[in-house]
């Protein structure tokens, strides 16, 4: 069975398909995702020519289990939660564009919950949230529950960690207890900041702000605060001695001790492990600073996951892939049963007690094309 997982991210789409086992990988890419905002085509055509027998994502901020046919406007608006009229944001544009070439192809395509629609976290937690760790970021905690499984001969059931995700516009934490997703501190309400995005936004900001643009949540982290625009990774790390970079640089990593003090309180017991995964994960520096905070925090050494079997797709693509492969009856069946994945119900914007939210006139304004 070849089974492929998509990971739509800020910088990328990567698209990882294993056949049967990890270590058949029979797709590893990685595409800007400029090209897929522009023509999505050349993205379906590479799913298409591995032949998948399943597809997992690509999702956004998540859906309830369900196949690509089911698929209605209003599943895809809630992908991206994108309101008509504001800017065009690549990323966005590009999975929606995806979605509907792939369901009009007829591929065997599901989607994936958020953390938040999985049916482990209690529901106290889910309250006036959404963004608890998009549906990629339940294929990363996936993956670091193979891997800690991989690493140390434990059932998935039997697994514990904080999964650290720092990606190009994000970062978040999720809590992983007995292979279950119990907790999550998504991007958007990160304590602090990630590499394009400010994390939470104080709620007195947001007033005198106005109303939010898309745009405005891909703002004001790390390296606008450095340097006042976008920089490559490596440019900004290359530079993080002086004041302004240091300064962005010592945000991060405030946030990323933040989260995971939070999220300890969410266990019956410490986790074994911090995970470390994403794009920000594999600099030298990030993983040094990281390794000597958090073990001086909490008495815990973090890590980067071991046993990644693609070369070019991250983290996300590949725990995506073994979820495919899980939920169909393949060697990770009990991966994507420990997680309770096909359990996932409702939508992302179930759980605001706001009175002016209006949920019915909110998906009105919410752009499916």
């Amino acid at each position: 069975m070849r089974a492929l997982g998509i990971d739509p991210g800020t910088k990328s789409f990567d698209i990882c398909c294993i056949e049967d086992d990890a270590v058949n990988v029979v797709l590893d890419e990685s595409i800007s995702t400029d090209i897929v905002a522009e023509d999505p085509t050349y993205v379906l055509e590479t799913i298409k020519s591995v032949k998948p027998d399943v597809i997992l994502g690509p999702s956004g901020y998540g859906l309830e289990f369900k196949h690509i046919t089911q698929f209605r406007e209003e599943d895809v608006s809630l992908t991206t939660l994108d309101k008509d009229g504001d800017v065009e944001i690549p990323v966005l544009l590009g999975l929606r564009k995806l979605l509907w070439m792939m369901k009009e192809a007829g591929l065997n395509a599901y989607s994936i919950p958020g953390a938040i629609l999985l049916p482990t976290i209690p529901l106290h937690r889910k309250l006036n949230k959404i963004d608890m760790g998009t549906a990629d970021k339940t294929c990363v905690a996936a993956m670091a529950v193979w891997d800690q499984a991989e690493e140390y001969g434990l059932r998935y059931n039997e697994t514990s960690l904080i999964c650290v995700e720092m990606g190009f516009g994000y970062n978040a934490a999720i809590a992983v207890e007995n292979g279950q997703i119990i907790d999550g501190i998504g991007g958007t309400i990160f304590p602090a900041l990630s590499y394009l995005s400010s994390g939470q936004i104080d709620g007195e900001v947001a007033y005198l702000l106005g109303e939010l643009s898309k745009m405005d949540l891909f703002q004001a982290g790390a390296t606008f605060i450095a340097a006042g625009k976008i920089l490559e990774v490596k440019d900004f790390f290359a530079k993080v001695g002086e004041k302004s970079y240091q300064l962005a640089w010592e945000g991060m990593v405030e946030g990323i001790i933040k989260a995971v003090a939070m999220l300890l309180t969410a266990f019956s017991k410490q986790p074994k492990e911090i995970i470390l995964t994403g794009r920000l994960s594999r600099v030298n520096v990030v993983q040094r600073r990281l390794e000597k905070v958090l073990s001086e925090k909490f008495g815990i050494v973090p890590r980067r996951a071991k046993h990644m079997f693609a070369e070019r797709a991250k983290e996300a693509a590949q725990g995506a892939a073994l979820l495919a492969n899980g939920i169909f009856g393949g060697k990770y069946a009990g991966l994507a049963e420990a997680m309770k994945i096909k359990e996932a119900k409702g939508t992302v914007i179930d759980y605001i007690y706001f009175m002016k939210f209006d949920k019915k006139r909110v998906l009105e304004k919410l752009r499916s094309a």
